[in-house]
């Protein structure tokens, strides 16, 4: 586990992105009427919800340990990944309800 945090943290950059895309994905299916109007674009969103899915809830809980365990340095981009990933759930809210 420490080696995948070390690791993690020095790629924090990454997570950054990962989030920025999560974010992305769920704003484009949502924007879209019929995801099935297009044959393409029906089988790309079966082929990557699943993951976007896992993204959606892992990033929050790694980025806020990650948080954490750099003690709340906010020159690193863990803080800026978590508040992409609380854009993303609230948005995801306001879609479903």
């Amino acid at each position: 586990m420490e080696k995948l945090l070390g690791f993690l943290e020095k790629k924090s950059i990454i997570i950054l992105v990962l989030s920025v895309f999560v974010l992305g994905y769920w704003i484009g299916v949502n924007s879209m009427q019929d995801i099935y109007r297009y044959a393409i674009v029906g089988a790309v969103y079966e082929l990557l919800w699943f993951p976007f899915l896992m993204l959606f809830f892992l990033l929050p809980i790694l980025n806020l340990v990650m948080l954490v365990k750099s003690k709340f340095n906010f020159k690193r981009t863990w803080l800026y990944a978590l508040i992409i990933n609380c854009l993303t759930i609230f948005y995801l809210f306001k879609m479903v309800g």
